[in-house]
Formats: C-alpha cells, sequence, structure tokens
C-alpha cells in the first residue's frame, strides 16, 4: 500500500474540513468524519494484514526448514514438501494465500503474497493492504547417514559384478583407508550424498552419483550404547528349532540357531527373538514376516543367511528401549560366521535399523533388496553388494515405524534459516 498516498488523502479531508464555512452542519459533520475513519481504518486495517503477515512468515520458516532438513529423491519433491508444510501451517483468517518454493544448491526459499481485503479503509478508496514475507533455509547433507559401515581400515562399502546402490539418503564410510568406498565391474553407487573418512576407488564403466566427499570425520557409531536387550540371557526356549513347512513363532530364546527351510512359510509374533549360538537361516523359496519384531543375534556364529527367492518382511517395535530397531547383531558375537547374507532374489523388507557392528552385509543376488520398506537405516562394520541391488528410502515421518532414537541426528539433514 502506497502510505504516502493514504496520507495526502487523510490530509486533503482534513483542510477541506477546515476551510467549511457555515453551511449545512450534517455535511460539515460528514466531511469530518472522512479523517476519523481514515485514520481508525489504517489502524484496523493495518493491525488485520499484520496478522495474516505474521502467520504467513511462521508458516514460511516451518516451510523452509522441513524442506531443508528431509531426504527427498528430487528437487521437485523437496518443493513439494515444502508447499505440504506451508499449507499446513498457515490458516487463512484474512486472506487466502499460494506459496512458492524453490531450491538452489544449498538453499530453500519459501515467499508468499497476500492482498488483505480492507473493512473500513474501503471509505478512502484503498481495496486491499499487501504483505509479503520470505524465509530461506541452508541445508547441508554431506555429514548425514542412512547407510554408516563403521569399518575403520581397508574398504567399508564395495560394489562389483554390476551390483547397485539406490538411496535418497546418505552413504557414510568410517574407513581412513584410500579404498574406503569403492565401486568396480560396471556398479553403481545413487545415493543423495557420499561421505568417506579416505578415498575412493571408480572403474571404468562404474558410476558414482555424486562423487563421494573424502576427507570426511568419522561418524561416532550411535547405537553404540544400545544394551542387550534382558532376554539375551534367559534359558534356551527352543534348541535347534527346525520349520519345514507352516508355522507362527512365538518370542523366546532359540539356542543353536533357528531354520527355516526352503519353501516353508513362517509368521512371527511381535516381541524379542533371540537366536543364540547359531544362524538364523531361511531357506529358498521359504518366507518369513513379522511385525513389531526385534531380531537378536548374539554368542558363537550367531548371523542370519537368508536364501534365494526367499521373501523376507520383518518390521521393528514401535515403542521401548528398541523401537525402531528391527535387527541387532551383537557387538560380541564370535565364530567364523559373523557375516549376515542376502541371497534372496525377492524384495526383503527390514523396516527399522540393522545393527550389526562387528558384521558384515553381504547382498548377493538377483533381485532387489529393501525395496518396499518405508525406510532402512543400516549401521554396519561393512557394506558388500556382490551382486544385485540394495535399495534404501527414507520415509521416516511417513513410516508406522519410528526411528531408533540415537540415529535421529545421524539420519537428520542440518538446516538453518538464514532469513
Amino acid at each position: 500500500m502506497a502510505t504516502n498516498s493514504l496520507l495526502d488523502k487523510l490530509r486533503d479531508g482534513s483542510r477541506a474540513f477546515r476551510s467549511a464555512r457555515g453551511g449545512n452542519v450534517i455535511g460539515t459533520f460528514a466531511v469530518a468524519l472522512i479523517p476519523i475513519v481514515g485514520t481508525v481504518g489504517a489502524a484496523v486495517d493495518y493491525s488485520r494484514a499484520n496478522s495474516v503477515r505474521a502467520h504467513m512468515q511462521k508458516a514460511a520458516d516451518v516451510a523452509a526448514l522441513y524442506a531443508a532438513s528431509g531426504n527427498y529423491s528430487s528437487d521437485a519433491d523437496r518443493i513439494a514438501a515444502g508447499v505440504n508444510a506451508f499449507n499446513a501451517n498457515y490458516s487463512a483468517q484474512f486472506a487466502a494465500v499460494s506459496p512458492q518454493v524453490t531450491t538452489d544448491g544449498g538453499t530453500v526459499t519459501v515467499t508468499a503474497a497476500a492482498a488483505v481485503d480492507t473493512t473500513m479503509l474501503k471509505v478512502v478508496g484503498f481495496q486491499t493492504v499487501s504483505a509479503n514475507v520470505t524465509a530461506i533455509a541452508q541445508f547441508d547433507p554431506d555429514h548425514t547417514a542412512c547407510v554408516l559401515a563403521l569399518q575403520p581400515t581397508d574398504d567399508g562399502i564395495s560394489l562389483d559384478d554390476e551390483a547397485a546402490f539406490s538411496a535418497n539418503c546418505g552413504l557414510y564410510a568410517n574407513s581412513k583407508s584410500y579404498n574406503a568406498l569403492q565401486a568396480s565391474s560396471s556398479s553403481q553407487i545413487t545415493a543423495s550424498s557420499s561421505c568417506v573418512v579416505g578415498g575412493y576407488i571408480r572403474s571404468t564403466g562404474s558410476v558414482l552419483k555424486p562423487l563421494p566427499q573424502t576427507g570426511c570425520p568419522a561418524l561416532a557409531d550411535p547405537l553404540a550404547s544400545l544394551p542387550a536387550p534382558p532376554e539375551a540371557t534367559d534359558a534356551c526356549a527352543y534348541n535347534g528349532y527346525s520349520v519345514t513347512s507352516s508355522a507362527t513363532l512365538s518370542p523366546g530364546v532359540y539356542c543353536g540357531g533357528l531354520t527355516i527351510a526352503s519353501g516353508a512359510s513362517v509368521t512371527f509374533l511381535p516381541g524379542t527373538y533371540v537366536i543364540r549360538d547359531g544362524q538364523l537361516s531361511i531357506g529358498s523359496a521359504a518366507r518369513a514376516t513379522g511385525n513389531n519384531v526385534l531380531l537378536h543375534l548374539t554368542g558363537q556364529n550367531a548371523s542370519f543367511a537368508f536364501g534365494s527367492e526367499s521373501h523376507i518382511a520383518f518390521t521393528a517395535p514401535t515403542a521401548g528401549t528398541y523401537k525402531g530397531i528391527v535387527l541387532f547383531q551383537s557387538p560380541n558375537v564370535t565364530g567364523t560366521l559373523t557375516a549376515n547374507t542376502f541371497s534372496s532374489e525377492s524384495t526383503s523388507v527390514l523396516q527399522g535399523a540393522v545393527y550389526t557392528p562387528n558384521g558384515d552385509i553381504v547382498i548377493n543376488c538377483e533381485g532387489t533388496v529393501g525395496a518396499s520398506a518405508d525406510y532402512t537405516v543400516w549401521v554396519v562394520k561393512r557394506l558388500l553388494v556382490h551382486w544385485g541391488t540394495l535399495r534404501v528410502t527414507s520415509n521416516y515421518g511417513g513410516s508406522s515405524t519410528p526411528l531408533p532414537d540415537p540415529v535421529v541426528a545421524m539420519v537428520t539433514i542440518k538446516a538453518v534459516l538464514i532469513r
């Protein structure tokens, strides 16, 4: 609104009132009302406009931070998230608003403009008062991770034989070696960011998008203080248990491992499953599913092996100490079978955090692992993709499985309002 124009009109009205001589008293009084109405109207309508501006600014700030701090597959998704966040936080009390969200490198800008209809100022010719806001957030995705390889030396993350890794979140390797991350034999790594403490190797024909940032600081193991579940020391409930057809399993301590034979179909009831001194083995073409399940591997040769064409679908507990932890291999596991293998050609779902601080994750299949999970956070010793595809998603806010509290800082992109 042109303030000078409004003041000019008020002054003109005042002069007209002062210059009036005699005549109709009602007419003179009507002229006198013009500056009074204008002054009161300016206060009322400016107050309305300021209220709209304050609501818009709050919604814009929230939208900029929300769009900047999330893991998104594309700028279009980031922009859509910002628009949705603005609309969810703006209440159109006096004026409807359509926000504009743009991205440029590491910034998100949210602008919004409203034309607030006037009430009393219409008397002096002003139909609307404008309100405009801007919010800008900066973000840095490089030091976040949904996949963290803890190995401090040698290769922490390795792909070969046309293997693929695809994620809309960050990849991080703590290894100080020159080959902390290596991609060979036409393999492909696509992530929102890649960061390594040491260096990386990319052979001819391999693809890294983006190229890893080197010389990153090592990330601390966010789950290092995670205690073993109290059931880990309970007496054996089952010994050398094997399922050959269909079964429903109950939580408890499975000593000597748990075997689900090829072609079998098993449902895991909610709870904690301790696999002690043996392997969780799921055979080819077998099915194993369970919601609100924690799989805890501990003792001699405690690991998992998922066979070819097996269908795996587990979701983590939603509350308690192990909220968001779907698989927890004890750091004290001993023996030769500490590597955990996916040989499944079917989609496998491990929804939650997979924690194997002293065990490798080995993927060796023709299918895709993890494609249907809302999210998976991998904190592992090493990640080795020999064949097949590991797909990692990061729909944290939209999942019925909450993030484990200790990993929230690791996966969250840091964003700060700068305007």
